[in-house]
């Protein structure tokens, strides 16, 4: 066996360090796949929270577009960071808050990307849906309106060709009336005024159909550009249609109007009301002061037939088209994953597609109409909008995937702590306590307080002795270091550091926990405590003779703030610490490091007893 301190053999190889491990190749499929996940969830959060703020705000400068792209940076790195940390030989509590993290980010990101996918691949048919929907409901209700005053009109012109014929009649052969002869009277002249109120009326209905139909034609040829993709709809300088869907909302708005202002026309309503008049009336002024009794049963029921219809016309409700193209289906997006939230932490659950399969389809509405109705009061999400709510979580979900598969290696920790430890402060930190109290010159000036503190509760307490007995031993100098506390401790009272307790103690209590501290200013009082036959000797005694009473011990006492004594101490010892090292010229750092940067044993500048013993003797030498 080879001594130890011998040379090693010239032939015998170095040997290795201990942290000269073989690490692992990078592996370069995950990297791959951290950069290019990472880039494309930055992609779709950067859009999507760019789209959001210029719906706001309108067009961005390029510093703002720069800070935001760089604050979607900071949140990718940190979510990948994160994802790091999470599965890194760390705490368990230290993991849970690495979690709790990483699920808040990445709510962030799945937000902003949606809103960007759902930009991308649903907001154009939304919008093609929506106005769809609602040219075919304003269709379909004014079809509908169409159709009923095609009726009214139909029947009023019967009812004018009726009356004229019965007019014909009534002057040629009478008969039209109960017991009513031939002649140009006012049976006759009844029957000429039912033929020209009829026509008026109905007139006055075909101009409102003619109307409507114009409207029918014209939002037609709004729907074929759509349904044709019209490039003349695109707003050049946007690259959206959003600015024709306005407008096209606009006209629907202005085609419901128009039709529900007819449904309440003044002259309408006379016509309503005279018609309803004429249904029931059986009896008529004969022009000579007399009435006449003409019932007509054909006539009175086609009438409330018309009555009826007039007050049945269709009310148009004014549609809603979803504009949701640019800057704006990134607030549809948001809207939709907001309402849907709320809804699940409130478990009401009624999304668009809810509604649609709950629409009163046996109302004698057409599906589109009522689609186009439901449409402005989806809430929610539909079944088409989780394709992108998916993909954007499909992203975050592979960067989650990918942490996951990274080896994790149960010694990392433990190398990493040894590596922590072995350029750890703890050793030169000793080795500076170690020093300053080898020296008894810096010793003395904090000595002194160990005497005299003690802890109650986690408070550090400070008694002043008050009194030394006379019979004390070295009484001169205790006397004298008591002077020194006491003054100190007047001095730092009311400046933060030391401050009365809120309850005194007992000078018994005091001298008890001093005592166990081994204090020189209770033990100098000896055992003031007499033996137990001497006691009661002194009580009985009592009776006839006052006994002398034996001094005690006495004591002020102080409280130190919170933290203040520690860091009294820890000042003193490395003041003391650094001012001796001058003095010897030792300010090197107590570690020394290789030249190739790495952490050598550490070499402790500790004095020797004999060398310590020796400097002193020197010193007393020189001093005589």
């Amino acid at each position: 066996m080879r001594p130890l301190g011998a040379a090693q053999p010239e032939h015998a190889a170095p040997t290795a360090h201990w942290l000269d491990v073989e690490k692992p190749p990078p592996d370069v499929k995950r990297l791959l796949l951290l950069i290019g996940l990472g880039g494309l969830s930055w992609v779709a959060t950067y859009v999507g929270m760019l789209e959001l703020i210029q719906a706001n705000l309108g067009d961005l400068p390029l510093t703002h577009k720069i800070i935001v792209g760089f604050s979607c940076a900071m949140l990718m790195i940190m979510i990948v960071w994160l994802l790091d940390r999470m599965f890194a030989p760390v705490s368990f509590g230290v993991r849970l808050c690495y979690i709790a993290g990483y699920i808040f980010l990445s709510i962030i990101s799945v937000g902003f990307g949606f809103g960007f996918y759902w930009k991308v691949l649903e907001s154009h048919g939304t919008a093609t849906r929506s106005a769809e929907n609602a040219i075919a409901q304003v269709q379909g209700e004014l079809f509908a309106a169409a159709t009923r005053l095609g009726q009214l009109q139909s029947t009023l012109d019967q009812l004018t060709t009726i009356s004229t014929e019965k007019a014909d009649k009534e002057r040629t052969a009478g008969r039209t009336c109960p017991n009513s002869g031939p002649g140009d009277g006012p049976r006759r002249k009844m029957r000429d005024d039912d033929a020209a109120r009829f026509k008026f009326a109905s007139d006055f209905v075909k101009g409102r159909i003619s109307t409507v139909k114009g409207d029918m034609t014209a939002l037609d040829g709004e729907l074929q550009k759509i349904v044709a993709k019209d490039p003349s709809i695109i707003d050049p300088r946007s690259g959206t249609r959003n600015e024709f869907l306005r407008e096209l909302g606009r006209k629907l708005d202005l085609t419901a109007a128009g039709f529900n202002a007819f449904r309440g026309d003044p002259q309408l309503r006379q016509i309503r009301t005279e018609l309803g008049d004429r249904a029931e009336r059986t009896s008529f002024p004969d022009g000579r002061g007399g009435n006449l009794t003409c019932p007509d049963p054909q006539l009175q029921m086609a009438l409330r037939g018309v009555v009826r219809a007039i007050e049945q016309l269709p009310a148009l409700e004014r549609p809603h088209i979803a504009v949701v193209e640019g800057s704006e289906a990134t607030i549809e997006a948001f809207r939709r994953l907001t309402t849907a939230f709320f809804e699940l932490l409130s478990f009401n659950f009624p999304a668009a597609d809810a509604l649609q399969s709950r629409s009163p389809s046996a109302a004698g509405v057409k599906p589109a109409v009522e689609a186009g109705r439901l449409d402005a009061q989806a809430t929610g999400l539909s079944k088409r909008d989780y394709v992108p709510l998916g993909v954007a979580v499909f992203v975050d979900l592979c960067l989650l995937l990918v942490s996951i598969g990274r080896p994790i290696n149960s010694f990392l920790h433990l190398e990493r702590d040894m590596r922590l430890a072995e350029r750890g402060p703890v050793l030169p930190i000793l080795a500076r306590f170690h020093n300053i109290h080898s020296d008894d010159d810096a010793v003395k000036y904090f000595e002194v307080f160990r005497d005299v503190i003690f802890d109650v509760g986690g408070d550090y307490y400070v008694a002043v002795p008050l009194m030394i007995p006379d019979s004390a031993e070295h009484r001169d100098e205790l006397e004298r270091e008591a002077h020194r506390l006491a003054n100190l401790c007047y001095a730092l009272e009311g400046k933060g550091i030391l401050k009365r307790p809120l309850r005194p103690f007992g000078t018994g209590f005091v001298a008890r926990q001093l005592r166990r501290r081994g204090s020189k200013f209770v033990q100098c009082y000896g055992s003031t405590r007499p033996p137990r036959y001497l006691r009661g000797w002194q009580a009985f005694r009592s009776l006839w003779a006052e006994t002398p009473e034996a001094p005690g011990p006495a004591f002020k006492v102080y409280r130190f703030k919170k933290g203040a004594w520690p860091e009294m101490i820890l000042q003193a010892v490395m003041r003391a610490a650094r001012d001796n090292e001058s003095a010897k010229g030792e300010l090197g750092h107590p570690l020394r490091l290789r030249a190739d940067g790495q952490d050598q044993s550490a070499q402790l500048s500790l004095p020797s007893p004999e060398a310590g013993g020796r400097a002193r003797a020197e010193a007393e030498g020189a001093a005589r």
